[in-house]
């Protein structure tokens, strides 16, 4: 491992949504043909020395990955750590593993900087046969970004992607690194892991697994992964029956899909639905229905690489078209373009023309999950605004009910919003993080999905998160706002809805980092009360 020192400059994140100027960047580099031991002890030296350097000097570390999540990471006077060139996987020896360990060959060591596509392309190497259970809605994320933010795959028997980790190696300091283990799944030595760092308390485990950049460098995990498995694909439009809402309530996913799950086993379900319609209008699902095979099948489907925003540049292209071969006033060019956005009618009618009837032809879960791509309006790099609140699953059809009455508007409640956000509905079970967004045995996560806070012509949508935001609460409906999107939430709201996760956050940061917690510190976790 080595780190490169630059100068500092601009920073986006992946978004757009968030700008800011760093003073100095610091750029991590692995070599993943390391031997695994050597790996981890110079990574110990290295990394500690980088922080007793930013200590002495009282400046905080910001490490991004992919730089996807909307948190603000950045303070003024930040020194940037890059780890686009940080990866490294190793399997773990056999002389690591504890004595009754079995499936030794599904356990890795991944570092943080890793890129999902890079651990899902080694996992699924002939031979190995493996895969992740769950990953994010993309795979350009970093194992530390994903992790350590909550996120999920809406993978209906999974959690959080925290559920991948049993130990995770956090540089501290001078010299310092812990490794953390989960103590309800001990999986290696403790003398082999004291080759290359220190034993922490494993009471801190939970704490750290979503550790929000506040719990020092996270330089590598202990991931455990599961055999290879295969799943047919089904993107369709239709309208829901009357007893959706309550089987779904209930967790009967196959039986709400209806015929078409055919007695198999759902993996995943999304729903995308279109806030402005009216009831009984439709919605568009997707879902993966689980391929039971002997054998590995021939993998020669092609992968999923469309994602729906992607509609939203080609439609939109057309409609600019028109509006500038239409002899309007200057003054009126604005305004027509405002009205030919139409998110949800441009996502459900691409949606339909790419719509597939695939669930008997096996893709991987890394076949599955799109790459990140950049998403264009007008010809334009537009991003897109995220929000995503976890609710109890029994109370998603209420949860919905006031979501859509919001946004279509009633003679209650006068606020109307543009049609510039969709809501995305996934599903995804407790996390066993103390700070997983995932509170409740079972969530169902609404996300509102749309044009960005910076859309030159201006959007509705994190307006209509902010209302919704307050229409839950007045409700009674008990939700969580996933860390890595637009979390509108400040300390208070975080105190009381996570409880004492949040003095077990505080705790494990005051002894895993002692004096140099002020080095992982960030506007984000400060608002939060975590800091």
């Amino acid at each position: 491992m080595r780190i490169e020192r630059k100068g500092g400059g601009p920073w986006l994140n992946e978004h757009r949504s968030i700008a800011t100027f760093m003073r100095r960047t610091v750029e991590v580099h692995q070599n993943g043909e390391q031997e695994l031991v050597s790996a981890l002890r110079q990574r110990r030296a290295v990394m500690g020395d980088l922080i007793a350097y930013e200590a002495e000097r009282d400046r905080e570390l910001c490490v991004t990955g992919s730089g996807w999540s909307q948190s603000k990471v950045f303070h003024g006077f930040s020194s940037h750590v890059e780890t686009d060139e940080d990866h490294g996987i190793w399997p773990v020896p056999d002389s690591a593993f504890r004595d009754g360990v079995e499936g030794r060959q599904r356990y890795v060591i991944v570092t943080g900087g890793t890129k999902i596509f890079r651990l899902m392309d080694w996992l699924g190497k002939p031979g190995r046969d493996l895969s992740l259970r769950t990953a994010g809605s993309h795979k350009g994320q970093s194992i530390a970004g994903l992790v350590g933010t909550g996120s999920h795959g809406s993978t209906l028997g999974e959690t959080g992607c925290e559920g991948h980790v049993r130990a995770v190696l956090l540089s501290t300091g001078k010299g310092e690194a812990v490794w953390l283990a989960d103590p309800a799944r001990p999986v290696l030595r403790d003398e082999w892991v004291a080759q290359f760092a220190s034993l922490g308390d494993p009471a801190h485990f939970a704490a750290a697994q979503v550790h929000l950049g506040g719990m020092g460098f996270v330089s590598a995990y202990l991931i455990e992964a599961v055999d290879e498995f295969y799943c047919g694909l089904v993107k369709r439009a239709r309208r829901l029956p009357a007893d959706w809402g309550a089987l779904v309530a209930q967790g009967r996913f196959a039986e709400a899909m209806g015929d078409i799950a055919e007695g198999r086993v759902p993996h995943y379900y999304e729903l995308t639905f279109d806030p402005f319609a009216k009831d009984g209008h439709e919605v568009l699902e997707t879902i993966w229905l689980r391929i039971d095979a002997e054998a590995k099948p021939a993998l020669d489907a092609e992968p999923v690489s469309r994602t729906g925003f992607e509609a939203l540049g080609e439609r939109a292209a057309k409609g600019l078209k028109e509006a500038s071969e239409n002899p309007l006033a200057p003054f009126m060019i604005e305004a027509k373009l405002r009205d030919l956005i139409d998110v949800p009618g441009m996502l459900f009618e691409d949606f339909k023309e790419h719509a597939c009837d695939e669930r008997d032809v096996p893709r991987t879960l890394s076949q599955l999950t799109a790459e990140w791509k950049p998403h264009r309006l007008f010809g334009l790099r537009v991003d897109v605004y995220n929000a995503a609140f976890a609710v109890p699953l029994d109370r998603l059809p209420e949860a919905l009910r006031i979501a859509r009455e919001m946004a279509a508007g009633t003679e209650e409640n006068i606020r109307h919003f543009s049609k510039d956000f969709v809501y995305t509905v996934r599903f995804a079970k407790k996390s066993p993080a103390a700070m997983g967004f995932l509170r409740f045995e079972d969530n169902a996560i609404i996300n509102i999905d749309g044009l960005p806070k910076n859309f030159p012509l201006g959007t509705d949508a994190h307006v209509a998160a902010q209302r919704l935001q307050y229409l839950l609460g007045k409700a009674g409906i008990p939700f969580s706002m996933h860390w890595g999107k637009d979390a509108q939430m400040d300390a208070s709201a975080i105190a009381a809805q996570y409880g004492p996760g949040v003095a077990a956050y505080r705790a494990a940061r005051t002894e895993l980092l002692g004096t140099d917690a002020e080095v992982f510190i960030s506007p984000a976790l400060e608002r939060w009360g975590l800091a």
